[in-house]
């Protein structure tokens, strides 16, 4: 069983490398083995993550040696004991960011009457995967009186439980509650009343299914969430438009992240970004890429020509055609390429006239590997041009070969075009027309 105590001198004592800004503390002075000159050299930031940590151990070498740490880490530790936690933090009087991640600690084990005053440092609780209830979070917070950011991810919560009696805690701006199986809103609505100023709220690959409220909750959602900026739901079951239209009445968010939800993973990439920026005014920022005026009335236009021959048609539709007016639907043309010709093809020089099929997706190079074949000579001996004919009539001759990696899409060929094929030793074939080199 190893102590805190005990696991920052193995890391940190003598020998331990001391590249980064330390802090000289007086040791402990010990009559049989200190002298007045011994200190042990700490870092103000200790991480000890995975060091088999049970508890504290020496509570008042801990105070000497810890009184200018400002962060913790103690992250896959053993630490079961919730009072062994407040002789830490006690231990400490200017910690300002403590994790206490994947620690398994037991809420039976909150001390009745805490003999420790309030922790008037501490601004960061990392609590994720330590099973911790609400109970015990809200004994905890009533002792960190500036707390600007707690995370609660992995706890298993289903459910939020508001303290008795009620109060809030107004210095909160961050909370994390990842993975969790809390449901529905109305469970997450008392995160905004419990933390009126939070700014940031982050909820992801939990069990979500909606975000609509009972009217009364509706009814106040500005009022509740009236400082949240930034919202995180990616990977949640949230089900509906609907469901995320609710946050258009939350007045200053302008940052969302919904990734990964799977009615909008069923929608192609560029309209699901299209329809939700359209839908929800508000936001500015949306799924870590900032929407610019530009982006925003293209979206919006494509949402009124998504919907202008629809039944049904959403709200927020006739909205947009406020703004914008009555749009005409875009002109449908046709983009496609031919890919395949039938075309004449010459072979002076061996006296052929026969047909050739193309692929137009190919180079010319590929092109004079297949003639190649076909007149039994080398790419190389040979050159390939097309004959431009309109109506019957001869308008130009190209010389294809000088250009081998040119598509022969970009030719923009008819099926009245001929391609020639002559010895590479031979004057030009064509006599009668301006030869064009492309």
């Amino acid at each position: 069983m190893t102590s805190l105590v005990d696991a920052i001198i193995e890391k940190y004592g003598p020998g331990e490398d001391e590249s980064f800004d330390f802090i000289a503390v007086p040791r402990r002075r010990l009559e049989s083995t200190s002298s007045e000159n011994d200190a042990l050299i700490l870092p103000s930031v200790l991480v000890l993550d995975n060091s088999g940590i049970s508890c504290i151990g020496d509570k008042t070498k801990l105070k000497e040696m810890c009184h200018n740490t400002t962060e913790l880490d103690l992250t896959k530790n053993h630490l079961t004991d919730w009072g062994e936690v407040l002789c830490l933090i006690n231990g400490m009087p200017k910690l300002q960011f403590l994790n206490l991640c994947t620690n398994a600690l037991e809420n039976d084990s909150w001390p009745q009457a805490p003999s420790v005053g309030a922790f008037s440092q501490l601004e960061h609780l990392i609590l994720n995967n330590t099973g911790v209830s609400w109970d015990v979070t809200h004994n905890l917070l009533k002792l960190c009186p500036i707390v600007k950011e707690i995370h609660l991810s992995l706890n298993d919560h289903d459910d939020i439980l508001l303290p008795e009696p009620f109060q809030i805690y107004p210095t909160v701006k961050k909370i994390h509650m990842s993975k969790n199986k809390i449901r529905n809103w109305s469970e997450l609505h008392k995160v905004g009343r419990l933390f009126p100023n939070m700014e940031h709220f982050v909820n992801i690959e939990s069990d979500l299914e909606n975000l609509k409220s009972n009217a009364e909750e509706e009814n106040t959602i500005a009022e509740t969430f009236s400082n949240m900026k930034s919202l995180a739901l990616t990977q949640t079951k949230v089900q509906s438009w609907e469901d995320l239209e609710v946050l258009r009445l939350c007045p200053v968010l302008g940052d969302l992240k919904v990734l990964g939800i799977p009615f909008l993973e069923e929608i192609e990439e560029k309209s699901r970004r299209q329809q939700l920026i359209s839908r929800l005014p508000n936001i500015q920022c949306l799924n870590g890429t900032p929407i610019s005026d530009c982006e925003r009335e293209d979206a919006e236009r494509a949402f009124i020509r998504l919907h202008m021959d629809s039944e049904y048609k959403p709200s927020r539709y006739f909205e947009l055609e406020a703004l914008h007016g009555k749009l005409d639907p875009l002109a449908t043309v046709d983009m496609d390429v031919c890919t395949k010709l039938d075309l004449e093809f010459h072979v002076p020089f061996q006296g052929r006239k026969e047909r050739l099929e193309i692929n137009t997706l190919q180079t010319v190079r590929e092109l004079m590997k297949t003639i190649s074949k076909i007149v039994g000579l080398p790419a190389s001996k040979l050159k390939v041009y097309r004959r431009v004919i309109f109506e019957g009539d001869l308008l130009d001759t190209q010389l294809m070969s000088m250009y081998p990696k040119k598509n022969l899409w970009s030719y923009n060929m008819t099926h009245e075009d001929v391609i020639v094929c002559d010895h590479k030793d031979n004057p030009s074939v064509v006599k009668d027309a301006r030869v064009i080199f492309c």
